[in-house]
């Protein structure tokens, strides 16, 4: 009896041991960066201010100017620090297991400017399309923006339902024919598209000085349930 009350025990014990095992090299393989975010020219914190990697937004800054990005998988990142009326920052970033690596951003202004048009689209109206002529998906963002879709969300223009938010700020209105064009500061962004009934989708856009870009946005419609 005695014996097998130990083997219980130490069976016990075992699986513990395997889980906090299993714990410690689950937070050894997290990375964290932790930063802040502030003007070159007078040493003012920025807010707010993006962090950034291709295509994801992994980080915006706190109204301190601070952020922090965990859980980031080792390897190695161009991170790009970007926020309106300041040029781009991107710096070459190696992460290894386990650390926490702290890195301070100062950004130059910059009053340059691009101009952004785009449209808004029904997603699965625009499928649709495809099926019956399979070009459009050849179709560059001007030529798309240009062209009829046959999936555009329309909405009034007395009462626009559209918009784009730059971060938290509201940048533009999408027309009646549900496109959209504003001017902006040069640099890369995380540039929102909402309309009423559909889901939000984020996109980053990169407008250099005195250019023209075109990105438009396909959205899904929500489902409630």
């Amino acid at each position: 009896m005695v014996n097998s009350q130990k083997f219980k025990l130490l069976l016990v014990a075992s699986v513990i041991a395997l889980i906090i095992s299993g714990c410690d090299k689950e937070d050894q393989g997290e990375t964290t960066l932790t930063g802040t975010v502030e003007n070159m020219v007078d040493g003012a914190m920025i807010f707010p201010a993006f962090l950034i990697v291709g295509d994801e937004l992994l980080a915006t800054t706190h109204e301190d100017g601070s952020y922090e990005i965990e859980s980031l998988e080792p390897g190695s990142y161009t991170l790009v620090c970007s926020a309106i009326n300041y040029g781009d920052k991107p710096i070459q970033v190696e992460v290894t297991e386990g650390e926490t690596v702290s890195i301070d951003f100062q950004l130059s202004p910059d009053n340059r400017k691009g101009r952004v048009y785009g449209e808004f689209h029904n997603y699965t109206l625009f499928q649709d399309q495809l099926t019956a002529n399979p070009e459009k998906a050849d179709w560059s963002g001007k030529e798309l923006f240009d062209g009829v879709s046959g999936a555009t969300i329309e909405t009034s223009f007395d009462t626009p339902s559209s918009s784009i938010f730059v971060g938290d700020s509201i940048y533009a209105y999408a027309d009646g024919y549900g496109q959209f064009w504003f001017d902006i500061q040069c640099g890369t962004y995380p540039v929102t598209g909402t309309s009423s009934g559909y889901n939000d989708t984020m996109l980053i856009i990169r407008i250099e000085p005195d250019t023209e870009v075109y990105r438009n946005y396909m959205l899904s419609r929500l489902i409630i349930f």
